[in-house]
C-alpha cells in the first residue's frame, strides 16, 4: 500500500508484508483487488459410526442399527485484514437533496473523483465448531402376500446444538435488558424529544450475549428433543409386469456445523469509514488515510451487551427448531418388450419450520406509506434529522444527528436485528414418468420428464409482516426432460467388430464407451424488486415472436424515471411471476472413456468430455431494475461448448 502513496499511518494499521492493494467498488464497475471469501484457510472434519444390522424370520426381513456422527467446521478467513475495503456510493450525487433519488448513471462515480471513501477495515477472528448427531432406526420388509409388500420403520435421531473449542460465538439477544449506553441516551433524547416518541417511552434496551460467558451455555442455543421419522411403503404387484407403490416419509433438516457458522460478533470487529460527521460540511477521511482514528480493537466478551453498537447484528434464537418435510408418492411401474420399463409417478413434498430471516429492529408499519406512488412527503417526514441521543457514546456513533425513522425503531442503537425464525413453509406437487431400457446388447438409455409446481413461504415481503410472503418458488421449473445413453462401441475383444483383432490394435481401438446426456428444462421465475408499474401488468410477458435478448420483456409499462423510485412504502408488488422466466436451459454433453490395462497391477482410464456440445447459447437474467439503462435486456449467457481431457492411472 505504501507504493501506492498511502498514508504511512494506515500501512502501519495492517500486518507488515502482507498489506495488499485496496478493495476497490464503484457501483456496477468491475471490482478492483476484489476477494471471494477473503485469504486464510477454511476445513471440515466428520467421524461416522454406524451399525446395521438385518434379522430374517419368516415373511419379515429387519434392518436395524445405530449412527453416531461428529462434525468439525474450522475456518480463518479474512477479508479486510490486509487492506481497507473502499465503497464509493452514490450519496454524495444526489440532488438537490440528500434523501433525493439517485442518478441512474454516475453517482458513484463523484464520490470517486472526489475522494469521499466509504466502506471498512476488519479485524477478523477464527473458530472451531463441532455438534453431534445420534440416531437410530428399524425397518422392516414385510412380505404380507406374494404380490403385497409392506415396507415400515421408524427412525429416531437426535442433533446437539453447536459449540465451538474457545467459545467464540455470540449467542442470545437480550431485547429486555437494558443497555450500558442507555442511560446516557435517554438524558440525551430527553432535551430534544421528536412529538411522535415522547421522553418517557424512548429506551436503549437490548445487546448480545456470549457462549460461556456470564454464566451463559457453551450451547448456541438448547438442546432439540428427539427427531421421530416414521416411513411406510406398499408395493403391490398388480399384474406379471405391473407393479403400483406408494409412500409417506417424514425428514428433518439439519441445524449443525455444516448448516451455521459461529457468531463472531465482539470476536471480529469492523472499523467504518466515516468521511464525515456533519453530512458533508467538513470531511475527515481521505483516499490517502480513509482510517484517520486507526481501527477499532475486539473486545470478545467482554464488550458485553455494547458489542458492535451501531451495526447489524444477527443472534440464535435459544429454542431453535430444526425444519421438517413430509414426502409421499403413488405411482405404477410396467415393464415393457426388449427390455423397456416405463414408470409414473405422483411425488409430492411439504416444508415446515423452514428458517426465514428475520429483523425484529423495523420501523412500525404505521409509519410507512401507503401510496402506489413515490410518497415523497413521508420519505421527508421519515428522513428528517434531529440531534443523536446516542452521539460520542461509542466510536461506532460519528454522526451528531439522527433521522426520525432511526429514532423511531425499537432498538435505535443498533443496525438490522436478525435472526432465524422457523416460521416458513414450502410445497411441491409433481407428475414424474420415466423409460428405461436396461443394460443389454451393450447399450443403455433412460428418460424421465417432470412436470411440477413449487410455491414456498421463506422471506417477507415486508420486514414488518407478520407472516413470510406466499409465492412462486425461486426452484420453479414447470418443466424438465432429461435424457442420458450408454454405448460400448462394439469394437475390440468380446465384441460384434474385431473381436480377433491383435492385442496392439485392440490396445488403442476397441473397448470405447460413449455416453450422453440432454437436458431441457422451463427458466426459473424472474426475482423482482420493488417497482412502479404505471400500464396493464397483465402486458409483462411478451410474445415469443417479440422476446429477444434486448427486451425480454415488456418494459413500457414500468415507471423508468428515476425520480419516482419508491421509498419508504410497504411493498405490494410480488416477488415473482410464473410466466416471466429466464431463458429455458438446453444442452447436450458427451463422454468418450477407455481404460487401458498396462498390466495386472496397474491401468489407466482416457476420458474426454464436451459440454453444451452444440454449443447452444442459453442466456441469463435480464436487468431488473427500471431506472438501469439496460432494463430489460440481457447482458451475458451461459459457458459456452467447452473441452475437458483427463488420464487416471489406477493401481
Amino acid at each position: 500500500m505504501a507504493s501506492l502513496g498511502l498514508s504511512p499511518a494506515l500501512v502501519g494499521l495492517f500486518p507488515k508484508g502482507q498489506s495488499a492493494v485496496p478493495n476497490i467498488s464503484a457501483g456496477s464497475l468491475t471490482t478492483l483487488s476484489g476477494s471471494e471469501s477473503g485469504d486464510g484457510v477454511a476445513a471440515s472434519l466428520s467421524h461416522t459410526f454406524t451399525g446395521n444390522f438385518t434379522w430374517m424370520k419368516g415373511n419379515h426381513n429387519v434392518r436395524f442399527g445405530p449412527e453416531f456422527r461428529v462434525y468439525r467446521v474450522f475456518s480463518d478467513r479474512h477479508s479486510g485484514d490486509t487492506t481497507p475495503i473502499l465503497n464509493f456510493n452514490n450519496l454524495w450525487g444526489r440532488g438537490p437533496f440528500d434523501n433525493s433519488t439517485a442518478p441512474p448513471v454516475g453517482g458513484e462515480l463523484t464520490a470517486l473523483l472526489l475522494g469521499i471513501p466509504g466502506g471498512s477495515a476488519t479485524r477478523s477472528a477464527s473458530f472451531a465448531q463441532q455438534d453431534k448427531y445420534f440416531a437410530l432406526y428399524v425397518h422392516d420388509d414385510w412380505k404380507l402376500t406374494r404380490k403385497l409388500t409392506l415396507n415400515a420403520g421408524l427412525r429416531v435421531e437426535h442433533e446437539s446444538p453447536v459449540t465451538e473449542r474457545y467459545n467464540r460465538s455470540a449467542t442470545a439477544f437480550l431485547g429486555d435488558q437494558a443497555n450500558p449506553i442507555g442511560a446516557r441516551a435517554i438524558a440525551n433524547y430527553a432535551r430534544s424529544p421528536i412529538p411522535e416518541l415522547p421522553a418517557a417511552n424512548f429506551k436503549v434496551n437490548g445487546g448480545l450475549t456470549f457462549a460461556g460467558a456470564g454464566g451463559n451455555p457453551r450451547e448456541f442455543w438448547e438442546g432439540q428433543v428427539l427427531g421421530w421419522m416414521p416411513r411406510i411403503g406398499l408395493a403391490y404387484q398388480v399384474a406379471p409386469k405391473t407393479v403400483l407403490r406408494t409412500g409417506y416419509g417424514i425428514f428433518y433438516n439439519s441445524n449443525g456445523s455444516f448448516k451455521t457458522g459461529s457468531n463472531l460478533a465482539g470476536f471480529s470487529q469492523s472499523t467504518p469509514i466515516e468521511p464525515t460527521n456533519d453530512n458533508g460540511l467538513t470531511f475527515k477521511a481521505t483516499l490517502a488515510n480513509p482510517l484517520p482514528t486507526g481501527l477499532l480493537a475486539p473486545l470478545g466478551p467482554a464488550g458485553g451487551l455494547e458489542t458492535n453498537l451501531g451495526q447489524n447484528i444477527s443472534y440464535f434464537a435459544r429454542s431453535r427448531k430444526q425444519a421438517y418435510s413430509q414426502r409421499w408418492s403413488l405411482g405404477i411401474q410396467h415393464e415393457l418388450r426388449g427390455g423397456f420399463m416405463v414408470e409414473t409417478s405422483y411425488v409430492g413434498n411439504r416444508g415446515t419450520r423452514i428458517g426465514v430471516n428475520r429483523n425484529i429492529n423495523v420501523l412500525p408499519a404505521k409509519y410507512l406509506s401507503t401510496s402506489p406512488t413515490r410518497d415523497q412527503a413521508t420519505i421527508d417526514y421519515l428522513g428528517a434529522q434531529f440531534p443523536s441521543p446516542l452521539f460520542g457514546l461509542n466510536p461506532q456513533y460519528t454522526s451528531s444527528t439522527m433521522s426520525r425513522q432511526a429514532l423511531l425503531t425499537p432498538y435505535p442503537h443498533f443496525g438490522n436485528v436478525t435472526f432465524s425464525d422457523p416460521v416458513g413453509y414450502s410445497w411441491y406437487h409433481s407428475l414424474q414418468s420415466r423409460m428405461e431400457r436396461r443394460f443389454s446388447k451393450g447399450f443403455t438409455l433412460q428418460m424421465s420428464h417432470t412436470w411440477s409446481k413449487a410455491m414456498d413461504a421463506t422471506s417477507f415481503l415486508n420486514a414488518q409482516d407478520p407472516r413470510p410472503y406466499e409465492s412462486l418458488a425461486d426452484i420453479d421449473r414447470t418443466h424438465r426432460t432429461t435424457a442420458t445413453g450408454i454405448w460400448e462401441l462394439p469394437f475390440g475383444k468380446g465384441r460384434k467388430i474385431g473381436s480377433q483383432m491383435p492385442k496392439v490394435i485392440e490396445f488403442f481401438a476397441g473397448g470405447w464407451q460413449l455416453s450422453g446426456a440432454w437436458q431441457r428444462q422451463s427458466g426459473q421465475p424472474i426475482n423482482w424488486g420493488q417497482i412502479l408499474f404505471t400500464g396493464d401488468s397483465s402486458k409483462v410477458v411478451l410474445p415469443s415472436s417479440e422476446r429477444n435478448a434486448d427486451r425480454w420483456f415488456n418494459t413500457d409499462v414500468f415507471d423508468k424515471n428515476s425520480r419516482n423510485v419508491l421509498g419508504s412504502n410497504l411493498r405490494t408488488f410480488p416477488l415473482r411471476f410464473s410466466d416471466i422466466r429466464l431463458d429455458s436451459q438446453r444442452r447436450w454433453d458427451f463422454s468418450l472413456n477407455k481404460t487401458f490395462r498396462i498390466n495386472e497391477r496397474f491401468k489407466t482410464q482416457f476420458r474426454a468430455d464436451t459440454f453444451n456440445a452444440l454449443n447452444e447459447p442459453v442466456l441469463r437474467g435480464p436487468t431488473t431494475d427500471p431506472t438501469n439503462t439496460v432494463f430489460g435486456r440481457i447482458t451475458a449467457q451461459e459457458p459456452p461448448r467447452s473441452f475437458q481431457f483427463s488420464l487416471n492411472v489406477k493401481f
